[in-house]
């Protein structure tokens, strides 16, 4: 190789130069471009799945609250229910005095002689006391 070196062969080796030094550099910035929009999407992802991390764990904590007030509201249900039971035997048990005092009452009163509205009143206690018994 005994080719002179000219200006030419120097122009043309710093154009070749050159170009492989844009070539690498665009390719570097494809490359940084694509290595960007990759992270800012892998946030994306990440955050999405913070985000419903945290809302199921705010639903969680919403079930978990609700789920004791109704256990609350349940076993307060079931208090007033067997109070309001007590107080329901209490008063039949009540009624059933007063009607065996009315009974007994109407029945003295009968044999005392009274007629009228205390026979009729009687006899009426009488067939309904005959009917609850059977129903």
């Amino acid at each position: 190789m005994t080719q002179p070196i000219t200006i030419n062969a120097l122009l043309q080796l710093g154009g070749i130069i050159a170009a492989f030094w844009g070539g690498y550099k665009v390719v570097m910035e494809i490359i940084h471009a694509i290595t960007a929009r990759h992270d800012k999407e892998q946030k994306w992802d990440d955050m999405e799945s913070k985000l419903t991390k945290n809302i199921q764990d705010e639903r969680d904590k919403i079930y978990a609250n609700y789920d004791k007030r109704l256990d609350t509201l349940e076993s307060h249900l079931e208090e007033t229910a067997c109070d309001t039971e007590a107080k329901i035997q209490e008063v039949r048990a009540e009624l059933e005095m007063l009607t065996e005092c009315m009974y007994a009452t109407l029945d003295g009163l009968h044999q005392l002689g009274c007629n009228g509205k205390v026979t009729e009143t009687r006899t009426m206690l009488n067939e309904y006391l005959i009917r609850r018994a059977h129903d």
